[in-house]
């Protein structure tokens, strides 16, 4: 099996940044209640702490992807998903731009449609330098690239190209 290393962040994690930031907001005005003003931001503060930790742990754990003529598989933490070729009905891939506070989040996904109608999503984060290879032509160096190749090469009436996403 070949393996490579990619930032693949499932979907569902944005939820809980967001459940995470209202539990902070949240618990202002809980420890406003109960404890004085000194007590409450010293809380606040230490709360917002964890909660940043916690991102940050999330934003730097790396899935790792197996992939052979079969099937290929992905791990984020104890998640693990599986894209059994035999039950591969098409993959496409696209690129994600996600308008941030800070800027634009570029990602690549590559999307494998299961004959069950299930859909499983695979994406790696765009840097720059990649940005600009991918207006110049050159796909190769992006990770996820090199995995579509593959399925591509080994199942190319199963592979639909790039169809673009309209967010």
């Amino acid at each position: 099996m070949k393996k490579l290393e990619v930032n693949h962040t499932p979907d569902f994690i944005t939820a809980i940044v967001i459940v995470l930031a209202l539990t902070w907001i949240i618990s202002i005005f809980v420890f406003c209640s109960v404890f004085e003003y000194a007590i409450t931001l010293i809380l606040s503060m230490a709360l917002l702490v964890f909660i940043v930790m916690i991102g940050f742990i999330i934003d730097e754990q790396k899935t790792i992807v197996e992939y052979d003529i079969d099937k290929v598989k992905w791990k984020w933490f104890r998640l693990e998903y599986t894209a059994d070729f035999n039950n591969l009905d098409s993959v496409h891939y696209t690129i994600i731009h996600e308008r941030t506070r800070y800027g634009y989040n570029r990602r690549f996904e590559i999307v494998f449609q299961l004959t069950d109608s299930t859909e499983l999503r695979l994406n790696d984060r765009l840097e720059s330098n990649d940005i600009d290879d991918c207006i110049n032509g050159i796909t190769d160096n992006i990770r996820l690239m090199q995995l579509y190749r593959f399925i591509e090469n080994v199942y190319p009436e199963k592979c639909t190209g790039f169809i673009k996403n309209d967010t």
